[in-house]
């Protein structure tokens, strides 16, 4: 029925109803009540589209279930997504990272919807790891013993400087400096040299061990060596062994 037709139709029964008589009120009512379909307005449903701020919300959260191991405090920045973006709304999201993805630094999140429908999405982030290092608390020259009195903590962003800074006045004390450093520089491992623990011609203690089983034994040692390092002896019989240098004149021989 055409629109100027409907408005007939209701004009008239307005005015069969406000004065006309019974007969034409009836009538009008009769039409009216044949194709009740024709006044029904038809409703659109749009379909729920998935919310771009709960996602960022599942990628911050999947980070910081994920650095709580770590030492010191992090600090997690969600890039938005892009609000042209329309996805389904997702009743099962599922994040996670590719093996061997980074946790710290500039990294990315994958979340997977599982249900209703399966789409993926990816989350930028950057994740900072606040914590305390290491840095030298004066000039320290070459050959330098690092005494505990030479070293300053400080905090910062770790995940900003490359890996292997020192994190603690144990990994450092009693370790000598292989170049000189500089106030406030930050300390890294290959900076310093371990302390002597094996010389070449000293009597070791050969220590062996294995699943279920540990043997000592007396030796000379046939190299010098740092803490750590590979160390080398010979034992009363002749033969010669090797193993990881230890403190105190030991060497560790692992099968």
């Amino acid at each position: 029925m055409s629109t100027r037709k409907r408005l007939i139709n209701v004009f008239l029964l307005l005015f069969a109803l406000a004065g006309g008589s019974v007969a034409a009120q009836t009538a009008i009512l009769q039409t009216a009540s044949l194709s009740p379909a024709a006044y029904a307005i038809p409703v659109q449903t749009t379909p729920q589209i998935q919310s771009l701020d709960e996602l960022g919300l599942v990628a911050e959260q999947y980070l910081i279930e994920k650095t709580q191991s770590l030492d010191g405090k992090a600090e997690i920045a969600i890039t938005p997504l892009d609000n042209r973006l329309k996805l389904p709304a997702c009743s099962i999201l599922v994040p996670y990272q590719s093996q061997g993805a980074r946790i710290w630094g500039r990294t990315t999140v994958a979340i997977r919807c599982e249900a209703p429908e399966n789409w993926r999405v990816m989350v930028r982030a950057h994740v900072r790891i606040h914590t305390a290092y290491l840095v030298a608390g004066k000039v320290l020259p070459q050959g330098h013993v690092i005494r505990e009195g030479d070293l300053t903590l400080v905090t910062g962003d770790i995940t900003a400087m490359r890996p292997g800074v020192l994190t603690s006045r144990e990994q450092a004390v009693g370790r000598t400096v292989v170049r000189a450093m500089q106030p406030g520089a930050a300390i890294w491992a290959e900076q310093l040299r371990a302390p002597r623990a094996i010389q070449q011609g000293q009597s070791v203690r050969i220590i062996s061990q294995g699943p279920g089983f540990s043997i000592s034994g007396e030796g000379y040692a046939i190299n010098t060596a740092n803490e750590g390092q590979v160390a080398k002896a010979k034992m009363p019989n002749g033969a010669i062994i090797r193993g990881i240098a230890r403190a105190d004149g030991i060497i560790e021989v692992s099968f």
